[in-house]
């Protein structure tokens, strides 16, 4: 097509229009003639896209995850970002994340946040790295809604969870709820052992109740030896349980509901000393010691490195809020306990026997500004205290989870531009971001920050591109497409052997040395080129089958 051939060097030619023998910056601009269609093939497909207008997720704050720079800031759950630095044009999801991801080093990016209350601010936010994300972020999930979502296996929805696509979670606890931030803070200001959800099922007129058994946890930054979130009931750590066994290997040693009793040498360890201990002891043995069905059990793990590079025993961890047991304590400053309450046993508050955490909530809270008489068992004997409970709106901090919710579907809003000249902006705009989002991915597969799992080559794309069709959006299609056109864009630019970005590094060469790279020297660069490419897709072609034919 250019005048050489595909799998060599460019042969020596006496013809003056060779492509070998026109000046060097001709045969740039001719080899990035592909690359420059891409682009400009990616910008066309997002103008149509929006002016016809698309539903994409809105720039909502879905989950705040602890420990990151929006929650850090103050940003909650249904938070909307109306400008992101002076811009407020057509800001959807992605646009927050591209400016996250994009953000200069240490360099604030200013948003505009309209809370929940109606109330307007500005806040400045660092992005940083995000885990198993390869790029910057704020720490803000997608939004999403109450309806429950589509799945491939609707039987298994309908007996795992006694739901079908379409129905709306429309009270918890009795209290009506219409917003999933809203369902979002009413999780986490409650401290029962149960929450009763009630859905809507179109031509039904009875609601359908789920009575759920609710977990807590502690929080942490995600990212090893990250920030430590205290969890704790009036200053009271509880020990941890087992929730969920992660990797298969580990079912062997460790049972869901086992109570960690002892991590290394550090006995009833918190969530913070657990996490320390894990990654003190990656590929080496940990010994620990479990409570199972109140018999203690000598167990040995093997923490490993994750793929996202995280320590990792394979378990997942809550506290143990049915027993009276407290592990640590928390902010002495504002929660008065004596040192040896911390290992010890609660028995009574104010003369009231209390048998869980929930108990012992209450019969503080009750008691606020108030001095009651505690008992406690320690390792000698039961020990009572006057203790004086302190007025706090902010006595409780645990982070609550339900594992028997349904998938809900995302929120989408429609984004129009409102005209040609609006459209041209706004495709250019998606055409650069996902141009940068794309080196920004492959930066992440360079330093292994993402797993090479996570990339989709031609049977996922087929996969997803049948998914798009088969719910009649296309206009997502479209925009499918264009995305793989700007992506297709940065792939055959790259500086390597066979892509049109190689055969521009060469031609750099050449004009840097005066002479081209020897003919020799050029094939085997080709040839190295295709074995990576073939390698490549072969990988990506073993994960979307993995993907999308076993749903691993």
């Amino acid at each position: 097509m250019l005048g050489q051939e595909d799998l060599g060097s460019d042969k020596p030619s006496e013809d003056p229009r060779s492509f070998v023998n026109v000046p060097i910056w001709k045969r740039i601009v001719t080899v990035s003639a592909g690359v420059t269609l891409n682009v400009v093939l990616a910008a066309f497909i997002f103008i149509f896209v929006f002016m016809r207008g698309i539903n994409l997720p809105p720039a909502i704050a879905g989950d705040v995850i602890p420990g990151y720079p929006a929650a850090k800031a103050g940003l909650e759950t249904g938070d909307e970002i109306v400008a992101l630095n002076g811009r407020n044009h057509d800001i959807d999801f992605s646009s927050v994340a591209f400016a996250a991801a994009l953000s200069g080093k240490d360099k604030p990016v200013t948003l505009t946040v309209k809370k929940t209350d109606g109330t307007v601010e500005d806040v400045n936010l660092v992005a940083v790295q995000i885990p198993g994300m390869g790029m910057k972020g704020f720490g803000i999930d997608r939004p999403g809604t109450l309806e429950v979502a589509k799945v491939k296996d609707s039987k298994e929805l309908e007996k795992r969870f006694g739901l079908k696509e379409g129905d709306v979670l429309v009270a918890a606890d009795g209290e009506c709820i219409e917003q999933a931030w809203q369902f979002d803070k009413k999780l986490k200001n409650i401290f029962e052992p149960n929450i009763v959800l009630s859905y809507s099922r179109k031509g039904q007129d009875e609601l359908i109740k789920k009575n759920l058994e609710l977990e807590y946890s502690s929080a942490i930054e995600y990212v090893d030896g990250g920030q430590y979130i205290p969890t704790h009931i009036f200053g009271l750590t509880p020990r941890l349980k087992v929730s969920l066994i992660q990797i298969a290997e580990v079912n062997a040693m460790l049972k869901v509901g086992d109570v960690v009793a002892q991590a290394g040498d550090k006995i009833n360890p918190t969530y913070k000393e657990l996490r320390e201990l894990t990654i003190a002891a990656v590929d080496q043995e940990m010994k620990m010691v479990v409570l199972r069905d109140g018999e203690p059990l000598d167990v040995k793990v093997s923490p490993k490195k994750g793929p996202d590079g995280r320590a990792v025993i394979g378990i997942g961890v809550a506290i143990d809020v049915n027993s009276t047991v407290v592990a640590e304590i928390t902010d002495k400053g504002t929660y008065p306990w004596p040192d040896d309450v911390a290992g010890s046993e609660i028995i009574s508050i104010g003369g009231k026997d209390v048998y869980d955490y929930f108990d012992i909530a209450e019969a503080l809270t009750v008691n606020q500004g108030k001095t009651v008489k505690i008992k406690y068992k320690g390792l000698l004997d039961v020990e009572e205290i006057s203790f004086d409970v302190p007025t706090n709106a902010n006595s409780i901090q645990v982070q609550p989870q339900i594992s028997q919710l349904p998938p809900f579907k995302n929120l989408t809003r429609l984004y129009r531009a409102s005209g040609p000249a609006d459209a041209i902006k706004i495709g250019s705009r998606k055409t650069l971001e996902f141009v940068g989002q794309t080196y920004m991915t492959l930066k992440g597969l360079i330093v292994r920050e993402i797993s090479p799992k996570s990339l989709m080559g031609p049977v996922g794309m087929i996969a997803a591109s049948t998914q798009i069709i088969s719910d009649r959006d296309f206009m997502q299609y479209f925009y499918f497409m264009g995305m793989i056109s700007a992506c297709l864009a940065v792939m055959n630019f790259l500086p390597l052997p066979i892509f049109d970005g190689g055969l521009v590094v060469l031609l750099i060469i050449e004009k840097l040395k005066g002479s081209p790279v020897h003919q020799k020297i050029q094939e085997g660069l080709v040839y190295i080129g295709l074995v990576l490419i073939i390698g490549l897709v072969l990988l990506v072609t073993y994960n979307d089958i993995l993907r999308w034919v076993f749903g691993r």
